[in-house]
């Protein structure tokens, strides 16, 4: 069974391999911002504390200037308090 199993990976890799990878990725690439200091940040509203921590809506607040990645206008923030030493955000 153990070798069936790594026979059917070697393929699997084997055909990866021959898959031709897209080079062309410009529609892909977003303008960047020069300085990101620039960037307007996020405006947190509606922020509810819960039993683990606490939960906030946020919008950009100005004109997205793209300075890792696209900005997306709305996000949902959630921070959980787990333990001593683990505090868990998600953003969404």
């Amino acid at each position: 069974m153990l070798l069936k199993t790594l026979v059917a990976l070697a393929a699997c890799a084997r055909s990866a391999l021959a898959i031709p990878y897209p080079h062309d990725t410009t529609s892909l690439v977003h303008a960047r911002a020069a300085n990101s200091t620039a960037c307007p940040g996020y405006t947190a509203t509606n922020i509810a504390v819960t039993d683990a921590g606490l939960t906030a809506d946020l919008t950009l607040a100005g004109a997205a200037c793209n300075a890792y990645s696209e900005d997306l206008k709305d996000l949902k923030l959630v921070v959980e308090h787990q333990t001593g030493m683990c505090l868990l955000l998600y953003t969404f």
